[in-house]
């Protein structure tokens, strides 16, 4: 019964978090994951880790931004967003819905592309003979390499799903375990300009005879995941003289059923003369899909762990997607310079190696008035995340701080209360601005329920 009800409450948190993969505890800490049960999905050797060596991060994030996302002019969908004077911005509502536990103070707005002479946002492309200019509506450059998401396909995936929507968690004992998941991700849009246009807008000035290109990609998948998971532990392996350290093995298989998926790109070109005029832009772009009706995915891949404890410290790498494989069948449209477009069936397959890797250790320091809990965690998965922070436990009082860059410097203070069964955290976080840049302020509250 004691199991059944865990059971189900992990699902709930699970459902309610919406498969955020950071807790309100590791907002706080800036984004830290600290080692334990809760990080078995970036390292299976965690599924035999005792949870209470650094305490459970597993909590019911209030998704307190979703109601936001609603209360908000600027940010409310259901809002009459066709009307001039409306207040609703496409760019803050997108903010606001990408951090559902959240409530954003300041999210990310696109007054900074507004022209101040039309009240319209505008991104204005000067190409002539005089130089490159990229600019907002007033004049200001604007950085050409930006994106929203993280745009990644198949083809540079190499079958590396993305985390799950929630996972439902199926705990049997003896270091086995099963989740259940459902995904949504991948999701993105990128513009990057090739070395010519970038080189041309650096210097301002055009070559002859030459070809200036700027490219978009966007990519999305969803489908559900089914995980099997084992892990054990080497007890008192000696290190050195006089040192020993616990050691965590785990394995994790994942196999999927992927419903949708998209991946596009689109490229503008434009051509100089001998005099370094340019020409009209020529248009083309791909775009491959698959929708329930017009195609399907399945894909299988490991993941392996290893951790080892001793002397009060942690330390813990995680390899994911060590050996992959996906496969969708769909429809690919083809747009070409010359206006044609032509569609046909066409599959997406990868194979091989690309690991996620995931490094993370830390250490509990008994302290004469209370206990300090300090860490730390690096990744590789679609570009570099490093985090650091502590916890500072005095009775049921948690004190937390941390900072860590993940696309931008990421800021986190926290504090909590953790009563026999029953704990209540809060957490002060921060990221980078999408597109416009600058630092978005967001508050998260979460409640956690043991048995």
């Amino acid at each position: 019964m004691k199991r059944m009800k865990r059971f189900f409450l992990l699902g709930l948190m699970a459902l309610a978090g919406l498969g955020s993969a950071q807790s309100v505890r590791s907002l706080g800490m800036g984004g830290l994951t600290l080692p334990g049960p809760d990080a078995a999905y970036l390292n299976p050797a965690y599924t035999a880790f005792p949870a209470s060596l650094y305490g459970s991060s597993a909590n019911l994030p209030l998704p307190v931004g979703l109601a936001a996302l609603f209360l908000r002019p600027q940010t409310n969908p259901l809002g009459d967003i066709r009307s001039p004077d409306s207040p609703f911005d496409l760019l803050s509502a997108y903010d606001q819905f990408s951090h559902p536990n959240e409530i954003l103070l300041n999210p990310a707005s696109s007054d900074a592309f507004i022209n101040p002479a039309t009240g319209n946002p505008e991104v204005v492309i000067s190409l002539d003979g005089n130089g490159v200019r990229v600019t907002d509506g007033s004049g200001r450059p604007i950085n050409l390499d930006f994106s929203v998401g993280r745009p990644a396909g198949v083809s540079n995936s190499k079958a590396l799903t993305p985390e799950p929507l929630f996972r439902l968690p199926i705990p049997f004992g003896a270091g086995l375990s099963a989740d259940l998941g459902v995904f949504a991700g991948g999701l993105g849009l990128g513009i990057s300009p090739d070395a010519r246009l970038r080189q041309a807008v650096a210097s301002g000035t055009l070559q002859p005879n030459t070809d200036y290109s700027l490219s978009a990609s966007a990519s999305a998948q969803a489908g559900i995941s089914l995980g099997l998971s084992y892990a054990t532990v080497i007890p008192r392996l000696p290190i050195s003289e006089g040192l020993t350290s616990d050691m965590y093995v785990g394995v994790r298989g994942e196999g999927f059923y992927g419903l949708a998926y998209l991946e596009g790109t689109a490229t503008a070109r434009v051509h100089t003369d001998e005099n370094a005029q340019p020409s009209n832009a020529a248009y083309s772009g791909k775009l491959f899909y698959a929708l329930p009706g017009n195609g399907s995915g399945v894909g299988l891949r490991a993941d392996l762990g290893v951790a080892f404890q001793g002397q009060g410290t942690t330390v813990g790498l995680g390899i994911r997607n060590a050996l992959g494989y996906a496969h969708w069948s769909g429809i690919e449209v083809t747009y070409s310079e010359d206006g044609q477009t032509s569609s046909q069936a066409s599959e997406r397959n990868s194979f091989g190696v690309a690991p996620a890797l995931f490094l993370n250790a830390a250490s509990k320091l008994p302290l004469e008035l209370g206990t300090l809990i300090v860490g730390g965690d690096l990744g590789l998965e679609d570009g570099f995340y490093a985090h650091m922070g502590a916890e500072y436990q005095l009775g049921e009082l948690r004190l937390r701080a941390g900072l860590g860059y993940s696309g931008g410097l990421v800021l986190g203070l926290g504090a909590g209360f953790a009563l026999p069964g029953f704990s209540l955290d809060a957490a002060l976080t921060t990221h980078p601005a999408p597109i416009t840049g600058g630092t978005v302020f967001g508050i998260a509250v979460g409640l956690g329920i043991s048995y």
